[in-house]
């Protein structure tokens, strides 16, 4: 999960304002599109847990955005890292700027997780909950069973929760072993890990694979879409370097993007995103990893753009939600859940308590995100662009 970590959002450091005239101006610090992006991320996740009851609707798939998230977060990570590589600070740097942009809000959800589950006598155990403390609960297959035990040996509120964070714990440990590959290995050494990554991780999903697909809760099974990610930071900076070289490969790049994607779609429509189905967890997240990871090549090269598919990634609504992604994605589970207890108390008829919930359960996780953005989030990052070391000139 933006993590950004699953959704965490994040501008790259500022370029240095003076540089030689044959040297091209780096991307700006706020890509905009990639806003839109995790708008879309977002939405489509919320999509899958509040409209589960419309697999007409195609809500099955939302599922998805959490491997969209994976692909921005890899991109947003290696470009900071690359930008950073040689400099005196690169840890501190890194490692603060990753610390006060996700920890804030986690441990909110986690304190008030906790406190709930207390206050309504069942405390889970000190096991469940280090998992989440320590974010390492990725390195096992499958969720906690004490979230599938049942009773759960927490609330259901709770539950729903805690069942978002496995994205969490995937981002992080990424981001823990990352770092140090950038900075200690050649460029063509830390390229050969990537593909590494990116051919593993399906066969492990592959070889993994049991009917509840334990495996797509796992890091070293969902490692890839990071390293997609990540790879498009490489293609990104190397067209910085030599952007004459790269003239041919925008004509190559969006008629493969829009033929994977064409691919992607209908082996996921025929299919049905079945994650049961042993090829869906390993060949079909592949596709729909390299679709997106193509999708977001196309959208950074083009930003700003007069294109009018770009022009909806840049529109400020969906910008507006990406930029409190992370917060959205932490809570709308629980609050959904909270929604139907509420509305389940008016009595209504099945189908209009449906839709309510829907709505009342969008209206809290909204009010929540956009609260926390403001209240909590967009301050710290302030502070923080204030207070970090200042990245020094390679």
């Amino acid at each position: 999960m933006t993590t950004q970590t699953g959704p965490v959002v994040e501008s790259r450091p500022a370029p240095l304002p003076v540089r030689p005239a044959s040297v091209p101006a780096p991307p700006p610090s706020r890509i905009k599109e990639l806003d839109g992006l995790r708008g879309v991320a977002v939405l489509a996740v919320i999509a899958d847990h509040y409209l589960s009851w419309l697999p007409a609707l195609g809500t099955q798939y939302g599922r998805l955005g959490v491997d969209l998230f994976f692909i921005l977060s890899g991109f947003l990570i290696t470009s900071i890292l690359l930008d950073l590589r040689g400099n005196d600070h690169y840890f501190k740097i890194f490692y603060l700027r990753r610390a006060l942009r996700i920890f804030p809000p986690y441990y909110l959800a986690i304190i008030v997780y906790l406190g709930v589950s207390v206050a309504l006598g069942r405390p889970g155990t000190l096991g469940l909950w280090s998992q989440y403390v320590f974010y390492y609960t990725s390195l096992f297959l499958g969720q906690p069973p004490q979230l599938h035990a049942f009773p759960p040996s927490v609330p259901l509120t709770v539950v729903l929760g805690l069942a978002v964070l496995w994205s969490l714990s995937v981002e992080e440990l990424y981001y823990t072993i990352w770092a140090p590959v950038v900075r200690f290995t050649t460029r063509r050494a830390f390229t050969g890990i990537l593909a590494g990554m990116i051919l593993i991780a399906p066969l492990l999903r592959f070889c993994f694979h049991t009917h509840d697909f334990p495996e797509v809760y796992t890091f070293y099974c969902r490692m890839d879409g990071l390293a997609y990610g990540s790879a498009v930071a490489l293609l990104i900076h190397e067209r910085r370097r030599r952007p004459g070289q790269w003239v041919e490969n925008h004509r190559l790049f969006k008629g493969l993007a829009l033929g994977v994607f064409l691919i992607t779609a209908l082996f996921w429509l025929l299919t049905h995103g079945d994650q049961a189905n042993r090829w869906v967890t390993s060949v079909g997240f592949v596709m729909a990893d390299l679709s997106f990871a193509l999708v977001a090549y196309g959208l950074i090269t083009r930003a700003g753009g007069g294109q009018i598919y770009v022009k909806i990634f840049r529109s400020p609504w969906l910008c507006s939600i990406g930029t409190v992604s992370y917060s959205l994605y932490l809570f709308h589970y629980p609050l959904w859940n909270v929604a139907i207890m509420l509305v389940d108390g008016l009595h209504w008829p099945r189908r209009v308590s449906a839709v309510l919930d829907v709505l009342v359960g969008l209206v809290l996780s909204f009010t929540v995100a956009y609260a926390l953005w403001y209240g909590m989030e967009s301050r710290i990052l302030r502070w923080k662009n204030r207070h970090e070391p200042v990245p020094m000139p390679r």
